[in-house]
């Protein structure tokens, strides 16, 4: 299956927020993936398709698949947050450390306990991901067809 186009339907889809979720913020030109950051994906992309988004566009979240390819295993396409498609997805969930975008509440959500800025890992991007798989598996919406997509260059 191709990479998903936002212009068919999916069962579900998974929404990850990019800053304070999966990454810091920059400093000095670089910023930090969290580190259980591709735990939490592998996690999430045995389940449903797993997208980017962010408020700041899917270029923010296009970009840190950039500094960290390994993302590209797990990840779908970036999105800015106001223009997924959440109409097309029956099952739409998503991670984030804010709960002030609109977006968000159109979702089944989890909102992590803090925004992760560098250093240590508290954990709970990956006890989020897991209430989320637990989720889709209850529902049985999990596993699904694998999709692919080019990588980045």
């Amino acid at each position: 299956m191709a990479c998903w186009n936002g212009k068919s339907r999916l069962t579900a889809a998974i929404l990850v927020d990019v800053d304070g979720t999966l990454a810091s913020a920059y400093r000095g030109g670089r910023r930090e993936l969290r580190p259980s950051a591709m735990v939490a994906l592998d996690l999430l992309s045995e389940h449903a398709p797993v997208f980017l988004w962010s408020v700041a566009g899917a270029d923010n979240g296009d970009r840190l698949m950039h500094e960290f390819p390994g993302l590209t295993r797990y990840v779908q396409s970036a999105w800015m947050k106001s223009e997924f498609p959440l109409d097309k997805v029956d099952h739409p969930y998503c991670i984030d450390d804010m709960d002030l975008d609109d977006e968000v509440h159109r979702c089944t959500c989890v909102i992590l306990n803090e925004t992760w800025d560098g250093g240590a890992d508290s954990g709970d991007l990956v006890e989020a991901s897991q209430l989320i798989a637990d989720d889709l598996a209850k529902r049985k919406l999990s596993p699904i067809a694998s999709m692919t997509c080019s990588s980045l260059p």
